[in-house]
């Protein structure tokens, strides 16, 4: 396990009594975020620390829709003080018993944790949330708060809903719970393509531990330091330049024309805007990436 002090971003140690919040959090959506929330009041009314406990990677082998590092910024902003990153493989075969003696009181010293009403732990998700609160109930009167199922328009907030809208090009259905797909990754080298005909472009890859969103091109927004540009963005093979079956992301900034090469550039994901075609022709191709920036333009306009 690795455990970072969510103020100075380093490693460190618990040596005092926190309040755990408990779950995967990918996507830190309205759901989980009232998990976290809860974890972060219930400390500071102790005058305790606040630890946001997770996983390294995606437990059912899913591709996450947050990385890592953008898990960890979230949690920083609703003030968690420490989170805990530990591995599924190292802890799937502890007991119930195990993982609460070994990891939530003698790892992180919790006197008490939050969780959704469909936390599961221990070997073969052995034991609930309903388990847990017994537990801490046992150990001087530590308590569980188990937060509700959390429903927009009939359906239910998970982070397996979110990731059904992303691989079905619905990125804007992701604002009404709570979250955005986003890519941060290192700007690559390309084939200039874009440059020759007025619209150059940035590549980037995937991380890949990140969910795919359906191909296509993307209505998108690039932050580049402290500014923002509005963009398109294609997420394909890129058929019109034959570039091979590798899954590539290609961005053309609207009022940018400064060089990125090998900068890390962040992308924000609104709108899926059409599906990927292949052009008989660069005049083709170049008509309809004018229009896409149009019609990107008058989005956020």
């Amino acid at each position: 396990m690795i455990v970072y002090d969510l103020k100075t971003m380093s490693r460190t140690e618990i040596n005092e009594n926190t309040i755990v919040a408990l779950g995967t959090f990918d996507g830190c959506h309205y759901a989980h975020r009232k998990v976290l929330s809860e974890a972060f009041y219930e400390a500071k009314r102790q005058g305790i620390k606040s630890v946001a406990y997770t996983f390294s990677s995606i437990p059912k082998n899913s591709k996450s829709i947050f990385t890592l590092e953008e898990k960890i910024k979230a949690f920083s902003k609703i003030g968690i003080d420490y989170v805990a990153v530990d591995s599924f493989d190292e802890i799937k075969n502890l007991s119930s018993s195990e993982f609460f003696e070994n990891v939530l009181i003698g790892s992180l010293k919790a006197v008490g944790a939050s969780c959704g009403y469909n936390y599961k732990f221990g070997k073969g998700a052995s034991a609930n949330a309903t388990d847990l609160e017994q537990m801490f109930s046992k150990i001087n009167g530590g308590s569980v708060k188990i937060c509700e199922k959390i429903a927009i328009d009939n359906t239910t907030v998970s982070s397996s809903h979110l990731r059904s809208l992303i691989e079905n090009g619905r990125i804007e259905e992701l604002d009404n719970f709570g979250t955005k797909y986003t890519v941060y990754a290192k700007v690559e080298a390309g084939k200039q393509l874009g440059s020759k005909i007025g619209f150059p472009t940035i590549n980037q890859k995937i991380p890949d531990e990140k969910i795919v969103p359906k191909r296509g091109v993307y209505i998108t927004e690039c932050e580049i330091g402290e500014d923002v540009y509005p963009s398109v963005t294609n997420v394909g093979i890129r058929p019109s330049v034959d570039d091979g079956n590798d899954i590539n992301m290609e961005t053309f900034i609207i009022g940018y024309r400064g060089i990125l090469y090998h900068s890390y550039i962040k992308v924000n994901f609104y709108k899926y805007l059409r599906a990927e075609v292949k052009f008989n022709s660069l005049e083709e191709l170049t008509k309809q990436i004018g229009t896409d920036a149009k019609k990107a333009e008058e989005y956020f306009k």
